[in-house]
C-alpha cells in the first residue's frame, strides 16, 4: 500500500496567473491574512478560481481561490489537495477593481478611516425605510464618512404597500447634503409589503425614481436578477442606473433591459472589512478608478448614456 505521506495527492492545475499580475512575493500583513480567511471560509460567495480585489497600503491586490498542495491544521503543515487563496500584485492600478460596502445600523460603530485604508473607495449608507423610519446611525456614518473620503451614496429601503412620493419626499428631506454617489433605492422582496402585487411594486419603484430624479437626479436601482426579472416592464432601466446583488457567481446575470450592464454590484453579504465588527456587504463598482470619477461626473451633469461597461 502506497504511503500518503510518500506519495501525497496531487492538486488539480490552476488557471494561468491572472492578466496584468505577479505573484505577490512581499511580506503578507495581518490585514491582508485576515482578508485572505474571509474568502477562504465564504465558498458560496467565493467558488474556486472567483477573484476579488483589495487595496493595502496604496497597493491593488488581487485574491484568487485556488487548489493548494498543502496548508496548516493545528499549526502543522499537511499536504494533500486543499482549497486555498493565492494573492497577486495589480501592476496597473488604473486597472484594479474598486472595492467598496455599503452598511447601516446593523453595523453599529464604525471607524471610518479604517473603511479607508483597507482600500474601500465608496459606501452606501441607509439612510431611512418606508415613510417613517430613519435610520439612527445615518447622520454619523455620513459626516464620518464623507471626513475619511470615501465616495458616499445614501439609500432608501422601499416599502411596496406605502406610497412611493411620500417615501421619495421623506428620504430626500433627511439628506443633508448631497453625496458623491447617486441616491440609491433599495428593492428586496423580504421588505415589508410582501404579498402586493407584483405591478404594484413596479408602478412604485417608477413613481419613486421619477420624482427622485426630477428632485435630486438620476438614482441607482438596488436589485436581486430574480426578484427584477419577475416584475412587469414599465419602461424603469432608461431612468435609473442598476446596483444588482447576487452572491457566489463569477459576474451577475442579466437584469431586464440593464442586461450585464450593471454598475455596482453587492457580491457578498457576509465580507469583512477594517474598522467595522462583524459581517458587511461588500460590492464592486464596474470599472477602474478612473472610470468611476468620469461616471460620478455625467451623473452630476446629467450627461450622456445609461453607464455600461
Amino acid at each position: 500500500m502506497a504511503n500518503p505521506a510518500l506519495n501525497p495527492p496531487v492538486p488539480p492545475p490552476n488557471p494561468p496567473i491572472p492578466a496584468g499580475t505577479e505573484l505577490w512575493v512581499s511580506a503578507v500583513s495581518p490585514d491582508m491574512t485576515s482578508w485572505a480567511k474571509t474568502i477562504l471560509n465564504d465558498p458560496s460567495a467565493y467558488p474556486m478560481f472567483s477573484t476579488t480585489q483589495r487595496w493595502f497600503a496604496g497597493i491593488p491586490v488581487l485574491a484568487r481561490v485556488e487548489w493548494h498542495s498543502w496548508t496548516f491544521r493545528n499549526g502543522v503543515q499537511i499536504q494533500g489537495v486543499f482549497r486555498g487563496v493565492t494573492l497577486y500584485k495589480v501592476l496597473n492600478a488604473a486597472q484594479a477593481t474598486v472595492e467598496g460596502i455599503d452598511v447601516s445600523h446593523y453595523q453599529g460603530a464604525i471607524s471610518w478611516a479604517q473603511v479607508a485604508a483597507s482600500g474601500n473607495v465608496f459606501a452606501f449608507i441607509q439612510a431611512t425605510q418606508g415613510t417613517g423610519y430613519i435610520d439612527a446611525t445615518f447622520a454619523a456614518n455620513w459626516a464620518q464618512a464623507a471626513a475619511a473620503g470615501i465616495l458616499r451614496g445614501a439609500y432608501h429601503i422601499f416599502y411596496p404597500n406605502q406610497d412611493p412620493v411620500d417615501q421619495a419626499e421623506r428620504f430626500l428631506s433627511t439628506l443633508t447634503s448631497k453625496g458623491e454617489l447617486p441616491v440609491a433605492l433599495d428593492l428586496e422582496q423580504v421588505n415589508a409589503g410582501v404579498g402586493v402585487p407584483l405591478d404594484t411594486v413596479a408602478n412604485g419603484v417608477s413613481a419613486w425614481v421619477d420624482y427622485v430624479s426630477a428632485n435630486y437626479g438620476r438614482p441607482i436601482v438596488y436589485v436581486s436578477p430574480a426578484y427584477w426579472n419577475a416584475l412587469p416592464n414599465k419602461g424603469i432601466e432608461p431612468k435609473a442606473d442598476l446596483w444588482v446583488a447576487e452572491y457566489g457567481v463569477a459576474a451577475p446575470v442579466a437584469v431586464g433591459q440593464w442586461g450585464l450592464g450593471y454598475t455596482f454590484w453587492q457580491y457578498t453579504g457576509t465580507g469583512a472589512a477594517n474598522g467595522i465588527t462583524g459581517a458587511v456587504d461588500q460590492d464592486h463598482y464596474n470599472g477602474s478608478l478612473d472610470q468611476l470619477h468620469a461616471y460620478l461626473t455625467r451623473v452630476e451633469t446629467n450627461a450622456g448614456p445609461p453607464h455600461s461597461i
